[in-house]
């Protein structure tokens, strides 16, 4: 295995030998493991009564139904909030039990469960409150809740703290309670309510309609599980691949309309991940998330409209993150162990993302902060060889309110404990050595441009779909002499490289090495490039067009 540095500064793995293997070969390598299966069908999912509390949750929710009783669902106002809540939603309103639902508002509620949510409750005559990715950790909550007299069902799939929420709630759904046998623990949000809709299905309806319900309702859940970067293995991988296969038929109108431009493309999962979900998380972090809940649950006649409504609020988000990412990058110290950026002006639904980006771009944990007069929130991301909620675990007595994943994470501060808290995390955080850290690239195959032709992309869509955990196979071409490098479209975010040729080569948000590249260029010419391939249909014409991943200048 050689390696090389690229422009980004990363460490590009590759071997040589592939020229003489073909590309089936190389990518069956990956089917060897135990997570994979090539081919799988909606029959092979897990019973959904392994996940612990199930039967408790399926038993209250028919006593619900039995009793007439109003049912209160809690979310948020992210994306996978919308999408989940939705699957429930659907389905409860299909076997006519009551529901209602809460919208916490970005501002003023912020994350999280609150006591004043259920006086709300209270007021609407609700028995049952079933939580929505939260709730494992707001125990305080549930225990007043049930002080109230309210029974509660809490579905979620975050970290589980010592004090035990179950002990005060009817029933608990997490794949993460450690007494828990449910094989899989590697579910999305999204797909804890898809399994409690998919046991409470085979209550009310028959086997064959149950299982026709289910088939129908994968969309939001395999949406969010690409959203929330969740591995595509075991049944990841079983509910996108199915589909993926229906895609183009699918019952929900929204879904048809946002993706009517890609009918006659070969779909990957990167349809979610980079057409529909930002569409749909615009519409909560730019304004308001019941936009994107009337998307989902809307009739035909109101489509065009809200559709029209959201691709304003996407193109408000993409201007906003360019201007902050750019802010960030002229102020902050690239070379720090834990990147800190605060802004007044950031708008709270943009502040992961500015987060994610300067990870990205600089492969170091980041805290992004807005700072609110009495108070800083923080939206933090950190590269997959660093934990954040595990170094945010060892100073929660300054948060406000703190919770999420390993590479994702949020807090609230007082500005009057922030610069203590800021110098202990620093110095916490420093006594390790980050310098010898570096994104890995690895090449699956060496090849010749000669290869690139439609059938050497149908031997990699066998393999399909491509996400977290199966990514795209990645390709190098050595000693490439392009001809031309040029600024794509308006945004001035991605660069096109022209070859002799017939395929598109895109560089997208390369833009900061736009410079470098031209004197390289000027001076030598010749790079190696690395990408990976797929289909770009363009006024009927079909192409390939390769995505730079990265660059060698030799």
């Amino acid at each position: 295995m050689q390696e090389k540095i690229s422009i980004k500064d990363n460490i590009i793995k590759y071997d040589r030998s592939t020229l003489d293997k073909d590309i089936e070969e190389v990518i069956n390598a990956r089917f060897e493991n135990w997570e994979f299966q090539i081919e799988s069908d909606i029959d092979d999912l897990h019973d959904p009564y392994l996940l612990t509390d199930m039967d408790k949750a399926v038993k209250r929710i028919k006593k619900a139904k039995e009793n007439d009783e109003r049912v209160f669902i809690f979310w948020d106002y992210d994306v996978d909030w919308v999408t989940s809540t939705s699957i429930l939603v659907h389905f409860f309103k299909k076997i006519w039990l009551e529901i209602s639902y809460r919208l916490p508002h970005r501002v003023k509620d912020w994350y999280w469960l609150k006591k004043y949510f259920v006086d709300e409750a209270k007021e609407l005559w609700v028995s049952l409150i079933i939580t929505v990715d939260c709730g494992t950790r707001d125990v305080d909550v549930i225990k007043y809740w049930k002080e109230l007299w309210v029974d509660i069902i809490v579905t979620d799939h975050h970290a589980v703290p010592d004090e035990n929420v179950w002990d005060y709630a009817v029933a608990m759904i997490n794949p993460k309670r450690p007494d828990c046998e449910y094989i899989y623990k590697n579910l999305a949000w999204a797909w804890v309510a898809f399994k409690l809709m998919q046991a409470l299905a085979y209550e009310y309806f028959s086997p064959e309609e149950a299982r026709k319900y289910i088939i129908e309702s994968i969309d939001i859940a395999a949406i969010w599980t690409v959203a929330d970067c969740m591995r595509l293995t075991w049944e990841n991988r079983i509910i996108v691949q199915e589909w993926l296969k229906q895609i183009k038929k699918s019952r929900s109108n929204w879904i048809r309309k946002l993706i009517e431009d890609k009918m006659h493309e070969d779909l990957d999962a990167d349809l979610f991940g980079f057409t529909i979900w930002p569409r749909l998380n615009a519409a909560g972090r730019m304004d308001s998330p019941y936009k994107a809940v009337n998307l989902i649950l809307n009739n035909w006649e109101t489509l065009n409209k809200t559709i029209a409504e959201i691709e304003q609020l996407n193109e408000q988000r993409k201007f906003l993150t360019k201007e902050f990412v750019n802010d960030a990058m002229n102020k902050i110290d690239r070379n720090a162990n834990l990147i800190f950026y605060v802004s007044p002006a950031i708008e709270h639904g943009i502040i992961w993302i500015v987060a994610w980006r300067i990870t990205e771009q600089l492969y170091r944990p980041c805290i992004c902060m807005k700072d609110e007069w009495d108070k800083l929130v923080a939206s933090c991301r950190s590269p997959d060889f660093f934990s954040m909620i595990d170094l945010l675990d060892k100073f929660k007595e300054y948060f406000i309110g703190y919770g999420w994943h390993k590479q994702a994470a949020w807090f609230s501060i007082s500005k009057e404990k922030f610069p203590e808290f800021r110098s202990k995390i620093t110095t916490e955080i420093n006594k390790q050595n980050f310098s010898h850290h570096k994104k890995e690239v690895l090449v699956d195959k060496v090849i010749k441009l000669e290869e690139l032709w439609f059938n050497f992309l149908n031997k990699v869509n066998k393999y399909k779909p491509f996400w977290i955990g199966n990514t795209k196979p990645v390709f190098m071409v050595e000693n490439l002499d392009y001809e031309k490098m040029e600024f794509l479209w308006k945004w001035r975010d991605h660069l096109r490289f022209t070859t002799k040729h017939w395929f598109k080569i895109f560089a997208f948000y390369m833009w900061d090495f736009y410079e470098k590249l031209k004197i390289w260029q000027r001076q030598w010419k010749k790079i190696d490039l690395i990408f990976d391939v797929s289909e770009d249909s363009w006024m009927g014409k079909k192409n390939l067009m390769l995505k730079v991943v990265d660059v060698i200048l030799n």
